[in-house]
């Protein structure tokens, strides 16, 4: 089981998360383009530091939309949302291929990620923008559009679950304005992560329905996200490797 996090996501004055230690404890990383977070010299340290620890490099864009951290949907022309897909992931690629990586994969932010899998056109300039790119990834929800519309454009489609978030009956991740929203103790976590593993989750409701992800995901931006994910790697490796499909940690 592969485990990410979204960085780079601190600019100028403003510092958010704390990239240096969260680091070491993931298998890949998101890091934002610059739209909801990041600036050019908080991206080429986070692509350093990526290399430093081994970690695959994604490309996280988003609205462009910092008032808000990138979590409130905006009307975009379709046309303009691919642009604006177009111009953040490439620029995030050319620095990554200028310290000679690639980019391993493409995961929306935020509101953008919630969209592109309720709205086919989103979802679709998502997945070309990936496929004109040549990122063969695109991380997302197990249901929506985004899957329909990356496996169309050939990609490998590797569905998400988070170890911070709580799960409606649904299968939606709940409303961050509602109680409860994000799993703020570790053994809330390391719970969630448990059952992940084992295909189901446990929802709001109580009762436990069928997910199966390929990937978890730690939020970079949220207190404790250290810990957390020091919990969450802990559970990972503690995991006998006949019940873990783990992805290399250094990924080509």
């Amino acid at each position: 089981m592969n485990l990410n996090a979204d960085l780079g996501e601190s600019w100028y004055g403003k510092t958010v998360g704390n990239d240096r230690d969260l680091m070491p404890l993931l298998d890949s990383c998101n890091i934002a383009c610059g739209f909801h977070g990041g600036d050019a010299y908080t991206l080429l340290k986070t692509i350093e530091l990526a290399q430093e620890h081994g970690v695959a490099i994604g490309a996280h864009p988003s609205f462009a939309d910092r008032e808000n951290f990138g979590r409130k949907r905006l009307e975009v022309e379709d046309e303009v949302l691919y642009a604006q897909l177009l111009y953040q992931v490439s620029a995030l690629k050319g620095m990554v291929e200028s310290l000679g990586e690639r980019l391993h994969h493409l995961k929306p932010h935020g509101a953008l990620y919630h969209y592109a899998n309720d709205y086919p056109a989103a979802a679709q300039s998502v997945a070309i923008v990936a496929a004109e790119l040549e990122i063969p990834i695109i991380y997302g929800s197990p249901r929506g559009y985004l899957k329909e519309f990356a496996e169309a454009e050939g990609l490998d489609f590797w569905a998400e679950g988070f170890a911070d978030r709580a799960y409606e009956p649904t299968l939606h991740l709940r409303a961050r304005q509602q109680t409860g929203a994000v799993l703020v103790s570790n053994e809330a976590a390391r719970t969630q992560v448990q059952n992940l593993l084992k295909g189901q989750v446990v929802a709001t409701d109580g009762k436990a329905y069928p997910l199966k992800v390929k990937t978890l995901c730690i939020h970079g931006d949220h207190d404790g996200a250290v810990e957390r994910a020091r919990t969450v790697r802990k559970v990972l490796n503690e995991t006998p490797p006949a019940l873990r499909p783990r992805t290399p940690r250094k990924l080509q």
